[in-house]
């Protein structure tokens, strides 16, 4: 009995996992494959977009992972409500949970095709290098999980065996990224500075650190118009920029003008900055509609 008692809950198991954020990025590879599919007036296949979709889960669940194992110490100090600074869930689990999520996830890379398999394990890789040094260097590690996140949606349009039409999402999306890294640096400063992690908030200030993530967001925005120059997409994608995200992403870049250091207008930005991905890619998947 004294040992059930030091189980972990599924509650902390999928904490853990980040599983809502890992849902997303599924999301994104799941509409990346069905949009290009409908571009090239394919069959959609939906065992392709489930395994794709799945394998893009867990594979971001594995970089969560490794992340909270190698910053435990940082969030005693910066979350020590999470999993594995709260003592709810060991580091061996942690780091076994790693290995199987990212070996099935290759696997079912594998199965749609061997360059998605490639592609898969060079997103591991990276994942793996910013936990390990990047986030430490100033910019360098926001510019990674960037970029990373830029190519959810074109990792399921490879996925479907095509880069065109998901590649021109990518500036958009890799700005959305951008500033909602930045942003989840400013709460995390004094646990940064005692581990040595060099962050924006701590080399210029969390106020420069909010400026410039708001003038980000801005240039988000206007991006989203931009997508239509290359991309025909139907009258309702623009309707849900106008109507939807927009509205959004203006609450997020002037709603905090007054007080932009205030830690309610910061955690608001960062929910705003991270529903910016969904709202994008549901409106791409809105417009891409045959």
């Amino acid at each position: 009995m004294e040992n059930k008692r030091h189980l972990p809950s599924l509650v902390d198991l999928l904490a853990l996992s980040h599983i809502y954020n890992s849902i997303g990025s599924g999301c994104g590879a799941f509409i990346g494959a069905l949009v290009t599919l409908w571009y090239h007036q394919l069959p959609v296949n939906v065992v392709l977009l489930l395994y794709a979709a799945l394998a893009t889960t867990l594979v971001s669940s594995g970089g969560f992972l490794i992340n909270d194992i190698l910053d435990i110490n940082i969030d005693k100090i910066n979350r020590p409500d999470r999993p594995l600074p709260g003592g709810r869930v060991t580091i061996r689990l942690a780091w076994g949970m790693y290995i199987v999520y990212n070996v099935i996830g290759l696997l079912l890379a594998l199965a749609v095709s061997p360059i998605l398999a490639v592609a898969t394990g060079v997103t591991i890789a990276g994942l793996a290098l910013y936990s390990i040094s990047l986030k430490r260097q100033l910019i360098v590690g926001h510019l990674m999980i960037a970029s990373l996140g830029a190519f959810l949606l074109p990792y399921g349009g490879l996925a479907a065996g095509h880069l065109i039409p998901t590649i021109y999402t990518v500036p958009v999306v890799f700005c959305a990224f951008f500033a909602r890294e930045i942003l989840k640096t400013v709460p995390d400063v004094e646990g940064d500075r005692l581990n040595k992690v060099v962050s924006i908030p701590m080399r210029f200030g969390s106020l420069f650190a909010i400026r410039f993530s708001q003038m980000i967001l801005l240039i988000c925005a206007v991006g989203l118009l931009t997508v239509q120059l290359v991309w025909r997409l139907n009258i309702l994608y623009m309707a849900m920029i106008i109507v939807l995200i927009w509205p959004l992403l203006f609450m997020a870049i002037f709603g905090a003008l007054k007080q932009p250091e205030d830690p309610g207008n910061v955690q608001r930005m960062i929910r705003l900055s991270k529903l910016l991905f969904l709202l994008s890619a549901t409106a791409f998947l809105v417009g891409s509609l045959p």
